[in-house]
């Protein structure tokens, strides 16, 4: 046998042998609460995202609890990804978390929530805007006088007081300094807690013409309350997130809106901030994502 055909028969072995697998992008993932809709939407719709990448997503999820998204950060760090991902829970309290990242030189994304201080890109929404189209929209729809009970965000979270001061200032720039706020009470972001305080409230309240929710469960939660107690019918309800449910709710007229954040939108971002970090190209601080309201127009373009 000659040695050109040994040598094709030696390149047609290796050309046969399986090609050496890539190894995978180590990404650790830290949620806010599972049990959260919009955030286990986003979740979702990242994990959809990445499938076929070369990234491998590492799951924790910090229920609530700031202390838990320290402990999961850490453990992550502790095993060295390559990148880490935060929904945090607090906006000072994960700031540790970054900084031992930061220390590591493990790059951090911070999804949908900012953080006070460290070095990070922030993938979300400005939460101001949300605010300021649900207050761009009653500015329209109140009566003269009109009486708002409000359902805020956790207490403390950047976003609650950004989506409470664009619903307030909405009303301001468009003159409705006549509108009155009776109450503002944290619901926590549950359906659970939107349900009770607004239970309480028509205890307390005999008229008002709106409930305006930091995000959809909460709303939701209020629209069974107002059912509950036959007075839906001439109040209107507004959340934020544009979920399914909500999004019925609209088409139903059981609420006059709901401002859509985008999780799909928001993981896809996600994604691509995440593929310029492993090429080690430059990614901006923020890359946003913008709300959409949605109302009875628009409701079917976005049940599809």
């Amino acid at each position: 046998m000659s040695t050109k055909t040994l040598l094709t028969i030696a390149l047609g072995a290796f050309m046969a042998l399986p090609a050496l697998a890539q190894k995978p992008i180590e990404v650790g993932y830290v949620n806010l609460a599972d049990t959260d809709v919009f955030c286990m939407s986003r979740k979702t719709s990242l994990i959809a995202a990445a499938q076929g990448s070369s990234f491998h997503l590492n799951f924790a999820d910090a229920n609530n609890d700031i202390q838990k998204q320290l402990d999961a950060a850490d453990t992550f760090i502790a095993k060295k990804v390559d990148m880490l991902v935060l929904v945090p829970v607090d906006s000072t309290g994960i700031v540790p978390a970054i900084t031992k990242a930061n220390a590591a030189g493990i790059p951090v994304i911070c999804l949908g929530i900012k953080a006070d201080s460290g070095n990070y890109t922030f993938v979300g929404s400005q939460n101001y805007d949300a605010g300021f189209m649900q207050g761009a929209l009653f500015a329209k729809l109140l009566p003269k006088n009109g009486k708002v009970l409000y359902l805020a965000g956790t207490a403390g979270l950047s976003h609650s007081f950004d989506r409470r001061k664009g619903f307030k200032e909405a009303l301001v720039k468009a003159g409705r300094g006549d509108v009155q706020i009776l109450a503002d009470m944290d619901g926590d972001y549950t359906r659970a807690k939107g349900l009770s305080i607004t239970e309480d409230w028509l205890q307390t309240f005999p008229k008002f013409d709106a409930v305006v929710a930091a995000n959809d469960q909460m709303a939701l939660g209020a629209v069974e309350a107002l059912k509950g107690a036959k007075r839906l019918a001439g109040v209107s309800v507004t959340g934020i997130d544009g979920t399914k449910d909500a999004c019925l709710a609209v088409k139903n007229g059981e609420m006059v809106q709901t401002v859509l954040q985008n999780a799909p939108g928001q993981a896809k971002a996600c994604l691509e901030a995440m593929q310029k970090l492993a090429a080690k190209q430059a990614v901006q601080k923020e890359i946003l994502v913008p709300f959409e309201s949605i109302t009875k127009d628009n409701v079917d373009k976005y049940m599809k």
